[in-house]
């Protein structure tokens, strides 16, 4: 009889191995890898908003976050199938999984102190939040990445499978990813709040972990997973029960675009998004315009001293609009915000009328320049944040956009916060020759006097651009602020106001012009 080869027995041997060693479950595996695949991207996504409150909103924060889970992932999967080929165990894959989440379960008693303390420290706006991403998400991302070839090497029952196997699986973690963002960024940030999401994937991981167990029937060790499940949810409901409300405040939320802040200190009702001051009402006066930026705003009135319709693009707490609204009493407003959230923190916290004169519309500033057919007399920009810039509002294309939107001798307002001299001007400096290239005249004001020395840090500076290439002196300027002041701001208010034109010119061959195809508002904020 002849003897079979040393390698087909080998094989046998190794195809008896697999057999004895494949899930009980054929689909316990798939599932394992698909709810990992959600809880990462889940994590990635909530991330951001993690981060927002201290570093911003802004490409550098994205990056950071995708370049750090990417890097993860990468040294999971190595190490992951090193540990699998080693240890190819069903209860090695869920310490794996249980060990992240109880990491995750954990961040939000750990991330609002550990992002102060590096946003604190000044590192720069790259750095801060690439070295929170490290700190915060690369080592659970990391233990999530060896999910995935570790479910390969459990599954594959023969050499000869290793492929379909690996393919199978891979699908299904990226379908559970794909869901995990979706569900994520569409519906748990708004419905949840964060720190909420967080402790969720958390506890989610230790009942996958669970799972894993129960279905191998190691129940002893599936209790007790379940069992530090239930204590860190406990822990979490006890934490959140038991923490002492901070003092005024009325309001904390998520929306789809915004964290956002409400709080009050006796006198006066302020609204926060991530780390900038928005909006601040008087109580006992809540048409008084508080933000001193605001009241620079109604400067506009002596380019356009009878506006009959106005566009104002960004809301927040809807100040200045609703004082317009009050004090022209012929003119009507239309307000456009991306966030229907902050529309209803406005109306029910500002006080902020909605009727034929003063128009709310949650949308895209840009699409509704784009799509309305109305005319007007004044256009305020007021989209832009310090470090969260949407840049297709700051491109030449949009400011043509606009300008195509004006009656004849309208005017556009623009407030942004930069600075006005110095290696951090650049982004100023940019929407200034942007404006330039689009209308005839543009005005300076910065809401701070620089004629005693020039400040170098961020302040608000308010652009008028004017469709009349007669450019007015400041002491013109001047005149006619005290001729049509009283309406908005006193007229003493608005001739000092008027006496902060800058009348040098702003030099601006060393940045760009903004474009839909250029414009790195990021970079030219943080350089």
């Amino acid at each position: 009889m002849a003897k079979r080869a040393p390698h087909s027995r080998q094989s046998d041997r190794a195809e008896r191995s697999a057999h004895r060693h494949a899930p009980a479950h054929p689909w316990l595996l798939y599932a394992v890898v698909f709810m990992c695949g959600a809880i990462l991207m889940a994590l990635e996504i909530v991330g951001s908003r993690m981060l927002a409150p201290y570093f911003g909103n802004s490409i550098f924060v994205w990056g950071s976050l995708i370049s750090v889970v990417l890097a993860a992932l990468s040294l999971g999967y190595w190490l992951g199938g090193m540990v699998a080929d080693r240890w190819p165990r069903f209860s090695v894959m869920a310490g794996l999984i249980a060990i992240p989440g109880v990491i995750i379960a954990l961040l939000p008693f750990v991330y609002p102190g550990l992002n102060r303390g590096i946003a604190a420290s000044d590192v720069g706006s790259r750095l801060g939040p690439l070295l929170s991403c490290l700190l915060l998400f690369l080592v659970p991302s990391v233990f999530l990445g060896t999910v995935s070839p570790f479910a390969v090497r459990l599954q594959a029952r023969a050499v000869a499978s290793v492929g379909s196997t690996a393919g199978g699986l891979y699908a299904v973690s990226t379908a559970g990813s794909i869901l995990g963002t979706l569900v994520t960024a569409f519906y748990l940030i708004a419905a949840l709040g964060v720190a909420n999401i967080v402790h969720a994937l958390g506890i989610a991981l230790l009942l996958v972990a669970a799972g894993i167990l129960g279905g191998r029937g190691r129940v002893a060790h599936a209790g007790f997973t379940l069992l530090c499940a239930a204590l860190l949810l406990g822990g979490m409901i006890w934490h959140a029960r038991t923490q002492a409300a901070e003092a005024g405040l009325i309001l904390e939320t998520d929306s789809f675009y915004n964290h956002i802040r409400l709080a009050e200190d006796g006198e006066q009702r302020y609204m926060d998004f991530e780390n900038l001051r928005q909006s601040a009402m008087l109580l006992k006066d809540p048409w008084e315009l508080r933000l001193r930026y605001t009241r620079f705003l109604a400067l506009a009135l002596t380019f356009q001293p009878q506006p009959k319709r106005v566009l104002v693009l960004g809301l927040g707490g809807g100040s200045f609009p609703k004082k317009l609204y009050k004090d022209v009493p012929n003119v009507a407003v239309d307000v456009v915000d991306i966030d229907p959230e902050v529309i209803a923190i406005a109306k029910r916290y500002f006080q902020v009328p909605e009727d034929a004169r003063l128009r709310l519309f949650a949308k895209d500033g840009r699409r509704f320049v784009q799509e309305t057919t109305e005319k007007y007399d004044l256009v305020f920009l007021d989209a832009y944040n310090s470090d969260t810039i949407p840049f297709h509002l700051a491109t030449r294309e949009f400011y043509e956009e606009i300008k195509a939107r004006l009656t004849p001798g309208g005017v556009v307002v623009s407030n942004i916060i930069g600075t006005l001299r110095g290696s951090q001007s650049g982004f100023f400096r940019s929407i200034y020759r942007t404006l330039s290239e689009v209308f005839p005249a543009i005005y300076v004001v910065p809401t701070y006097d620089q004629s005693s020395g020039w400040i170098l840090g961020d302040i608000n500076i308010i652009l008028f651009a004017t469709q009349d290439s007669t450019r007015l002196s400041r002491a013109e300027l001047m005149v006619r602020a005290a001729r049509v002041g009283g309406k908005l701001v006193p007229a003493s208010d608005l001739a000092e106001y008027a006496a902060h034109l800058l009348e040098i010119p702003i030099e601006v061959k060393d940045v760009p012009t903004l474009t839909d195809d250029f414009a790195p508002v990021e970079i030219l904020r943080a350089s």
